[in-house]
């Protein structure tokens, strides 16, 4: 029997349904969620409908359900399963079916029929166990019984994958996603590096994946443990709208979040910069009463995202004057007024300020100083020159009608 036990729910009131699967209605890939019709001893040649987590289940296989009956509004009785287990069936009738049900590739309904002729009942433990044998079989050659090996034991894999997964307390969705993820490194990569997880599966965050590395014995102050915690914080971080945290502030909140010893984080951070899985760059002092450079700790997609920033900011002040000439006779303050309309927002602390502004020197984009106030100037319009068309790829006299 290989048990394949899928995120149990408790229940006051388990059932245990000993069935075969006849029909697959409905499958979720994602969540392993599905319909199924099966048979039993009891209910002769009607089919009985079992909802649930199934992923890995074949037709053709005898199960183990357990679970609750329930009665659905339209579709009538049925069985809502939390789990299963295979049970390999033990008749030659049970066998046959089994094999020719199409659930191992290279095997249908004749070639089951003269495996289990030659093997009788054996053939289930020749296939598990001397697969080579099979070309005993007349039809069975090298090409074909390695198929049929290798099927079975992709099967087999499955099973033994999500047994170990529900086994960590993973749920069956996020189950299905960490196989087809990993495959067969599955369980490999669960019990060494489960804070893989949070980066590389969708669904998976921090939290999740720290529950997943208690259960596999990874210890609490582990180096994976910090330097995943330390993305994680980054992370809460930028829900609250913050592009990096400055160092001693990553520390201060990863601390907290870790439970762990403060001289623990430094070299953890350290590797983790080495690693590239953030940016530590840094900073010049923005505060009087501040007058050393600060580092500042950036998860990698946001420091890209404010350096492309940057550089784009650039390229529009140093654009060429072709684009100017056409907006000559522009209302500016027509034009800016439109364009607060348009976004809500206040431009400038003045009537229109972009264009009246003089103070020196201006600050653009990384440090880069304009002295002259009328290049400034320039630059803004060529700023909201391209917020007008962008919005609409439309030039800004189709858009304000000037």
């Amino acid at each position: 029997m290989i048990s394949t036990a899928i995120s149990p729910h408790p229940s006051q009131s388990h059932s245990v349904l000993e069935a075969v699967l006849e029909r697959i209605t409905y499958a979720n890939e994602d969540t392993g969620y599905t319909i199924a019709r099966v048979a039993t001893d009891r209910t002769g040649p009607d089919l009985l409908t079992v909802v649930g987590p199934l992923l890995g289940a074949q037709i053709g296989e005898s199960l183990r359900l357990t679970g609750r009956w329930s009665s659905h509004p339209k579709y009538g009785k049925q069985f809502q399963a939390d789990s299963y287990s295979t049970v390999l069936p033990a008749t030659i009738q049970g066998i046959r079916r089994y094999l020719g049900s199409g659930m191992i590739k290279g095997i249908g309904p004749m070639m089951a029929e003269r495996m289990v002729a030659h093997f009788g009942t054996d053939i289930l433990s020749i296939i598990e166990d001397q697969p080579g044998r099979l070309i005993e079989v007349h039809g069975l050659g090298p090409k074909r019984t390695k198929r049929i090996a290798d099927a079975w034991e992709e099967q087999k894999a499955i099973k033994e994958v999500m047994v170990f997964l529900s086994g960590v307390g993973v749920s069956t969705s996020l189950a299905v996603r960490i196989y087809k993820r990993y495959a067969d490194s599955s369980i490999s990569i669960v019990r060494a590096e489960p804070y893989r997880l949070a980066s590389e599966v969708w669904g998976i965050g921090f939290k999740t994946a720290d529950t997943i590395a208690q259960a596999v014995g990874i210890p609490h102050d582990s180096p994976q443990r910090i330097k995943a915690g330390l993305q994680y914080t980054l992370s809460q971080a930028a829900d609250n709208g913050h592009c990096y945290l400055p160092e001693p502030d990553l520390v201060r909140e990863a601390t907290k979040i870790l439970d762990v010893d403060r001289e623990l984080i430094g070299p953890s951070l350290d590797e983790l910069v080495t690693e590239e899985g953030v940016v530590r760059e840094l900073l010049p002092a923005s505060d009087a009463a501040i007058t050393s450079a600060v580092a500042a700790v950036y998860l990698v997609p946001f420091h890209r995202a404010e350096r492309s920033l940057a550089v784009g900011l650039l390229d529009l002040l140093n654009a060429s004057d072709e684009r100017l000439p056409a907006f000559a006779q522009v209302d500016w303050d027509k034009a800016l007024g439109w364009l607060q309309r348009q976004t809500g927002q206040d431009l400038a602390a003045g009537p229109h300020a972009a264009g009246e502004r003089q103070r020196e020197p201006a600050v653009v984009a990384e440090g880069v100083e304009r002295p002259r106030a009328r290049r400034r100037q320039r630059g803004e319009r060529r700023l909201i020159i391209g917020l007008i068309e962008k919005s609409a790829g439309l030039s800004v006299d189709q858009q304000i009608g000037l």
